[in-house]
């Protein structure tokens, strides 16, 4: 799963089980999931053996939580540390609970308040790299932009003009890094596709055209063939 921006997962029934590199992490209810940057990583949620389902709540750290946070933090920090991490809950249950307060009245500032309770203390634990994220790869910042924007028909052109280089250096940094401009700009809508599927209650039909596709069938099978899941099956609790 690409996974294009920060974000929190608190599973509230079944586990989660997280490959990165050639560890691999599990958390469980009443521990939270962290990505502090843009990343790919393998995902498998375990259904709860008594429910026989699979819950979790996902918040996504937007652009402006993540701002708000840094501009609280007085030190000054270079490169950040800390990739993904199972982080416990207990020392965030406060700040978490008046976030699912504040999102049931709808008070959308006091929840961002509350999550940037959060975030400061994670940084505090030494999540550094959710306030001072590596720098990215040119794959990396091409599927963020097209994750911001897929509804753009993307070319070649579009990106040598926004990111300042020829068609020949992109072609030979996209080979190096292992990658195709179709692949990366089909992947980021699907990923931004399925964020909006876990994080709303958009339907599928809504969504699919939100991120680019015409045809609801089309997103349908593209989504099935490169999550295994119909996204019907994927159901979203709300965000931030």
């Amino acid at each position: 799963m690409d996974i294009d921006t920060p974000l929190l997962a608190l599973p509230l029934q079944g586990r989660k089980r997280v490959r990165d590199a050639n560890r691999w992490i599990h958390i469980a209810p009443g521990e939270i999931f962290l990505v502090p940057h843009a990343t790919a990583v393998d995902i498998e949620n375990i259904p709860d053996e008594t429910a026989g389902c699979y819950t979790a709540i996902g918040i996504p750290l937007e652009e402006h939580v993540l701002s708000a946070a840094r501009q609280l933090v007085r030190e000054p920090v270079g490169a950040g540390s800390g990739g993904i991490a199972c982080v416990p809950m207990d020392t965030h249950v406060e700040d978490l609970t008046n976030w699912v307060n504040a999102m049931e009245q709808r008070d959308l500032a006091r929840a961002c308040y509350s999550i940037v309770g959060v975030v400061l203390r994670l940084y505090a634990q030494g999540h550094r790299s959710l306030l001072y994220p590596p720098a990215p790869s040119l794959s990396r910042r091409i599927r963020e932009m097209a994750a911001a924007d897929p509804t753009r028909e993307w070319t070649s052109a579009h990106l040598e003009g926004d990111l300042g280089v020829s068609g020949a250096t992109l072609r030979r940094h996209l080979a190096a890094e292992g990658v195709s401009l179709r692949q990366l700009i089909g992947d980021a809508r699907l990923s931004h596709g399925l964020s909006l599927l876990l994080t709303t209650r958009l339907p599928v039909k809504s969504v699919a055209v939100r991120v680019g596709y015409a045809s609801v069938s089309t997103f349908v099978k593209r989504f099935r063939e490169r999550y295994g899941v119909e996204p019907s099956r994927v159901g979203g609790v709300g965000g931030l």
